[in-house]
């Protein structure tokens, strides 16, 4: 097994040596254990089996490592870490101090069916003091999983219920299975295959069709009748993954993050591209040796060239010509998507696996196990060998993939491939 990245290096988060910016998929060598990545723009969090790890802009202290356990459950945004400790307790850390969280069930919110409880926050100097007071001396509620973003922080219990940072989350009673944190929306999935939407939807990101903002969750009325898998959201945009393997994707569009054009002159991007020359790490390619009754040859395989390597700004790359490309895709332009739409990139027989978001990029793994990855690219994070963002979504040079993660500016890859190439 090995893990490969590419993206924002600036503050060594994907290797301690080596350029600013990582445009082509390079091996981090000292994390081939590693099990669980948490992705921001200025460091990453590893879990490994000897417990967590911190890359990059270390903003805490160089504690932090020594005080998260390797049990923990843990979540990180760019400021802040929310975990769930091996004894149950849930903490949160910003600003360099953990605080203890309470989450206490509202009986009279759970009489009417419309949701959990509301979150008491308090300061750790101040836990034996509260865990003392009359109002936690009720059961609590006892949380399996934990997300966080820089403005919100969402939890689930063990029965699927939704809590959120100080006010209850009226929801319909229906049991919740994953939650996806935007920048200024959130995501949630049912048992049943529902997708929720609440927050800021001014960049299209609820998927109900309109620019609006919406205080509690609310089922995606166009994805009904549609069973959802999975769901990934970036920074103001979202995806869902349905049990046929089709993708439906929503939300911004600035940098073709949707896998649709996001604008029909490449040159008015906002974000442009950097004028940048290749200097990732080449990879080590393996050299067979050959011995006969005459000589001693080696036989050294093809470098690959830049033209295998880099995908062009028409979004297909090197593959133009690829079977698995749906030659009648839609190719219109689309700024900002409000309702969801199905990405009709590749042919129908074609079924997507997974899906991960960053910011401003996403990226899909198909059945036959190949990555592709498209929008913003100004760091390198699409792993295409150049910094020119994608409308479309395009191959990346990475084979073996068992686990992709996707965060800021960043993405990650745990493959089968000893070499990750």
């Amino acid at each position: 097994m090995a893990v490969v990245a590419c993206g924002l290096n600036a503050n060594s988060q994907i290797v301690p040596v080596g350029p600013p910016l990582l445009c082509c998929p390079t091996p981090v060598k000292d994390k081939k254990d590693v099990c669980e990545v948490h992705i921001t723009c200025s460091h990453i969090l590893w879990k490994i089996n000897a417990g967590w790890q911190i890359t990059g802009y270390k903003n805490y202290d160089y504690s932090l490592e020594k005080e998260m356990e390797q049990g923990w459950k843990i979540s990180a945004s760019e400021m802040r870490i929310a975990a769930i400790k091996n004894d149950g307790a849930v903490v949160l850390r910003e600003k360099g101090k953990w605080r203890k969280l309470f989450f206490q069930r509202d009986t009279a919110m759970d009489s009417r069916n419309i949701g959990p409880s509301v979150q008491q926050i308090e300061d750790q100097d101040n836990i034996a003091k509260s865990e003392s007071d009359e109002h936690h001396a009720t059961s609590p509620t006892k949380l399996s999983s934990v997300y966080v973003e820089d403005n919100s922080l969402i939890a689930l219990d063990e029965g699927g219920k939704l809590y959120s940072s100080g006010v209850p989350v009226p929801y319909g009673g229906c049991r919740i299975s994953a939650v996806e944190l935007g920048k200024e929306h959130c995501m949630a999935l049912t048992t049943d295959g529902v997708v929720l939407t609440w927050g800021s939807g001014m960049r299209g990101q609820l998927g109900n069709g309109e620019l609006c903002q919406i205080d509690r969750p609310e089922p995606v009325e166009s994805l009904q009748g549609i069973t959802i898998s999975s769901i990934a959201s970036g920074g103001w945009h979202c995806v869902a993954l349905s049990t046929s393997g089709d993708a439906y994707t929503w939300g911004w569009n600035e940098s073709g993050q949707l896998g649709f054009p996001a604008k029909a002159d490449q040159e008015a991007s906002v974000l442009g591209t950097f004028s940048h020359s290749c200097q990732c790490p080449k990879p080590v390619h393996k050299t067979d040796t050959v011995q006969d009754d005459t000589n001693v040859r080696e036989i050294r395989a093809k470098e690959p060239s830049n033209d295998d390597q880099l995908a062009s700004p028409e979004g297909t790359g090197g593959c133009r010509t690829d079977p698995r490309i749906n030659g009648a895709r839609t190719k219109d332009v689309v700024n900002v998507q409000t309702s969801p739409r199905l990405l009709d990139f590749w042919n129908e027989d074609m079924a997507i696996i997974d899906v991960k978001c960053g910011d401003r990029h996403t990226l899909y793994q198909l059945e036959d196990g190949s990555v592709w990855s498209t929008g913003m690219n100004k760091y390198g994070q699409l792993g295409l060998g150049d910094t020119a963002e994608r409308n479309e979504p395009c191959l990346v040079p990475v084979k073996g993939v068992r686990t992709m993660f996707a965060g800021g500016w960043i993405s990650v890859f745990v493959t089968t491939d000893a070499s990750g190439r």
